[in-house]
């Protein structure tokens, strides 16, 4: 949605207003989106709508579960998760040390 919103040239909160009707605290809850939405988005964007709906966070998180399970039965699979745990770990300890620089140059 952001990136159709970045290509017509407008912020994401205003194209889902002006795209969905989408107002309010819950507007970016895209999880929460209506068949009637769902069906104004496809005819928009040409995607059709069951492919929008496995777009949705719960859906994507299961395939993703799906195939974690499945990396976990092998040893290879195992080993690529224990790579990604400790590459993420690192890219944690960078944002964080990037946190702290930034707010003591920001105390000057």
């Amino acid at each position: 949605m952001r990136r159709i919103a970045k290509a017509y040239g407008v912020g994401y909160d205003t194209f889902l207003r002006h795209g969905l009707g989408r107002t309010g605290p819950g507007a970016r809850n895209l999880d929460r989106i209506s068949d009637a939405e769902l069906v104004r988005l496809s005819a928009g964007t040409g995607v059709p709508v069951d492919r929008l709906r496995g777009m949705r966070t719960g859906a994507t998180m299961a395939r993703v579960n799906e195939r974690i399970q499945g990396w976990l039965l092998t040893e290879d699979g195992r080993a690529a998760l224990d790579q990604l745990r400790v590459s993420l770990m690192c890219m944690a300890r960078q944002a964080e040390a990037d946190s702290r620089a930034r707010e003591r140059h920001n105390e000057f």
